[in-house]
């Protein structure tokens, strides 16, 4: 599936090799956007093992009429685009999220070895979302030039409002979120605190929705998908925003909710601690009893908003990565 080319101010071509249209998540689209604004760009969504003729096929059409690939995690569509490029002289540039190159989340990640280290080794330029991404992938390949680019957002989208005793977390429902993004500890949690709202944000991708039903107290309210507008509408109003999760490459929800003046309760698993600083409270991820004490400590915290909001708007400015983004693939040229 290839989109349509966007408006551009340069004549070079960029092509987008992706996974499934439902995998390009907000940092991604913002990404194509921000090259859109000064390349031609087009797109490949890769559809995995089944239709691995029909895709590498296609990677390989795209690329040869690209002047450079880019791709959003080390995974087989980043390793075929690479290849590709090498083979036709073409640049290539991959964006490292955090769990492609993480030794201790992913149990798979040993049968992956040898193509994430081709692509460390062969990609033009490697991006990395924060110094916790960085260095997972330099221990897998130490000679990896692997520059940092964090994830960048426009402050004046988001705002505080008036707060209420809530409490959200975002994450896509499916069995293996349950213990990685702590979905099902913060449901667990909710039962200890029932004078509190607890919503749980995200797309139902399997059955675990039905487990994390029959876990529920009757505080726990299971949103599904919502847009933009809604979530936004959502933590204005929130209080806490929990993100209780054995890893993270970097937390754009979690970032998005501090610019709506929620106080964090997180791990301190992954980058997180790279995003919060000192502006939140850290719990245990795997227990129910610790995230929903910290949980209660944050609704006491009444001047921590402000704080969180300007260390996201000062650390992590949308113009920092545009103007990043776009040197690094300029600079390949």
């Amino acid at each position: 599936m290839s989109g349509p080319f966007l408006q551009s101010t340069d004549e070079r071509l960029g092509y987008l090799v992706h996974l499934e249209p439902a995998e390009m998540a907000s940092f991604v689209r913002k990404d194509y956007e921000i090259l859109s604004s000064r390349f031609r760009m087009n797109r490949h969504f890769y559809r995995g093992s089944w239709h691995a003729l029909p895709d590498r096929a296609a990677i390989y059409l795209g690329t040869r009429r690209a002047d450079f690939t880019f791709s959003w995690f080390a995974y087989l569509q980043a390793y075929w685009a690479i290849r590709y490029s090498q083979a036709l002289a073409k640049k290539s540039v991959v964006v490292l999220g955090g769990f492609d190159v993480c030794r201790d989340e992913d149990p798979h990640l040993s049968e992956r070895l040898a193509s994430i280290r081709y692509i460390l080794r062969h990609s033009s330029v490697l991006l990395a979302v924060s110094e916790r991404v960085r260095q997972q992938a330099l221990e897998i390949e130490p000679s990896a030039r692997i520059q940092l680019i964090y994830h960048g957002f426009d402050a004046d989208a988001y705002s505080v409002g008036l707060k209420e005793p809530i409490a959200t977390t975002v994450g896509y429902v499916r069995r293996g979120n349950l213990e990685r993004k702590g979905l099902e500890v913060f449901v667990r949690a909710a039962a200890r605190l029932p004078t509190m709202k607890f919503f749980l944000v995200g797309a139902w991708l399997d059955d675990s929705i039905e487990y994390l039903k029959s876990i529920a107290s009757p505080n726990v309210t299971f949103t599904g998908f919502l847009s933009d507008e809604r979530l936004l509408d959502l933590l204005r109003k929130t209080s806490v925003y929990v993100q209780a999760s054995t890893h993270e490459g970097f937390g754009c929800s979690l970032a998005e909710a501090m610019l709506c003046g929620c106080v964090p309760v997180v791990s301190d698993r992954g980058a997180i601690p790279e995003v919060v600083g000192d502006s939140g409270i850290y719990v245990s991820p795997l227990e129910a009893e610790t995230v929903a004490k910290g949980i209660r400590e944050a609704t006491l915290v009444t001047t921590l908003g402000a704080r969180v909001r300007n260390r996201v708007a000062t650390l992590f400015p949308l113009e920092h990565r545009r103007r990043q983004l776009l040197e690094s693939v300029e600079d390949m040229f």
